[in-house]
């Protein structure tokens, strides 16, 4: 399997994106993990089973396994938070792990990716939702890749009050109403 590098995602506002790199070591048989340099909680991160697999079909009524153009899946993360204070808010840095697989319809090497990291606290906000971009790029006979070290930096301003463990944040593949059903009926399928 290699492991393959995107374009950097473009944020506003307060979700800022940090350089991107391949971190082999970094996130190595992660599923979600986090390192904390204080004894406060970080927000928890949460990547939903509806949302952490895409399978990408190509256009056409096909819904069968050859007409697979992409497979992919948010396979962990790691991360950290730090608390400021002073600004009221918790700064969570993750780096994600992304496995993806050409299918047979594929007509492309390079294909692209959409994924979100949501904040419902902030919903209906903008603040609420970003959907970003990555593009991978699969070497000459090579049709399966592991993307790691897409990072992020997302800025979470809390009330004074609050615990960070009030601020939940979801990361998923940006998916169609169909891609989601199709995720459903996965699952249901499953023993």
């Amino acid at each position: 399997m290699a492991v393959a590098r995107s374009v950097s995602p473009r944020v506003p506002f307060r979700l800022t994106p940090l350089v991107l790199g391949l971190l082999p070591g970094l996130l190595a048989g992660c599923s979600g993990a986090f390192e904390q340099a204080e004894q406060r909680p970080c927000p928890p991160v949460r990547l939903e089973a509806t949302t952490a697999t895409l399978t990408a079909f190509r256009p056409g009524p096909g819904r069968d396994l050859t007409d697979v153009e992409l497979e992919a899946e948010l396979a962990g993360y790691r991360g950290e938070c730090q608390y400021d204070d002073d600004d009221g808010t918790v700064t969570v840095d993750l780096a994600l792990d992304i496995t993806a697989s050409l299918g047979p319809a594929a007509t492309e090497r390079t294909q692209t990716l959409r994924y979100f990291v949501a904040l419902p606290r902030f919903y209906p906000n903008e603040r609420g939702k970003q959907v970003f971009e990555s593009t991978l790029a699969f070497p000459a006979n090579m049709d399966r890749v592991r993307y790691v070290g897409e990072e992020l930096s997302i800025e979470v301003p809390m009330d004074p009050d609050d615990s960070a463990l009030d601020y939940p944040i979801y990361i998923g593949f940006q998916l169609t109403p169909e891609q989601v059903e199709f995720n459903r009926s996965q699952r249901q399928t499953r023993p």
